[in-house]
């Protein structure tokens, strides 16, 4: 995992001196961004659940390379926590005992994050000036873990119990990603950034099958986040 880290942001720094040298006479903006996000899971496996919303937050880097006056490429890099709540029919070996019943899990992923997107820009109006963005993300598992409550059918007693779910997590989650928002020029080079992204998953984040019913684990994985950042 630390060999990926190392590589993805080498080649981000490689990337941006080529596109920086490319776009020598266009602006290239550099910042940062905190992101309060709202996730969830959305099953495709058979009498898998959505179980709501859980809140968690986006911190990174921003880049934007200028190709021409209002339209820029951007990228980033983003360390992305994200949860999700499922419930499930499943089994579950107490004391050699095997008893059937409902399973509820609280996902936490811990994802770093590339971001890659068309960015257009309208003329200023003003301080201010509005922006769209399109383009798709890659986020590298960094951990996954699970608070899980198990209830019997049997009637006996929850069982609760936090566990290490990487072996049943896919390494990489691929999305689409777009957002609206806005910039505050405080001056010539210094803006604040407002905006909405929404991130849709494109690929299962699940792995392995229900040890109850054999079917293989599939969902995926949604946020919405409130984008808050400054470029120089």
């Amino acid at each position: 995992m630390k060999r990926i880290c190392i590589i993805v942001l080498i080649s981000f720094l490689v990337f941006s001196c080529a596109i920086g040298q490319f776009t020598l006479n266009s602006p290239v903006k550099l910042g940062f961004k905190a992101a309060p996000n709202m996730s969830w899971m959305a099953p495709e496996t058979k009498s898998y659940n959505y179980n709501g919303l859980t809140g968690a937050a986006t911190i990174g880097l921003v880049a934007d390379f200028y190709f021409a006056k209002n339209y820029a490429f951007s990228s980033g890099i983003n360390f992305a926590f994200l949860n999700g709540r499922l419930t499930y029919a499943d089994s579950l070996t107490i004391d050699t005992t095997t008893h059937l019943g409902q399973m509820s899990r609280k996902y936490k992923f811990f994802y770093l994050d590339i971001p890659y997107m068309i960015k257009l820009r309208t003329n200023p109006f003003g301080k201010f000036s509005f922006f769209g963005q399109l383009g798709f993300s890659t986020g590298f598992r960094l951990s996954s873990k699970a608070r899980e409550t198990f209830e019997p059918e049997s009637g006996g007693e929850p069982t609760e119990e936090n566990t290490n779910i990487t072996s049943e997590t896919t390494l990489i989650r691929q999305a689409v990603l777009f957002g609206i928002g806005l910039e505050y020029h405080l001056d010539e080079n210094t803006r604040i950034i407002f905006g909405v992204n929404y991130s849709n998953g494109l690929n299962n984040i699940l792995k392995g099958h229900n040890k109850h019913t054999n079917f293989n684990q599939k969902a995926l994985l949604n946020f919405v986040e409130l984008n808050l950042g400054v470029l120089f």
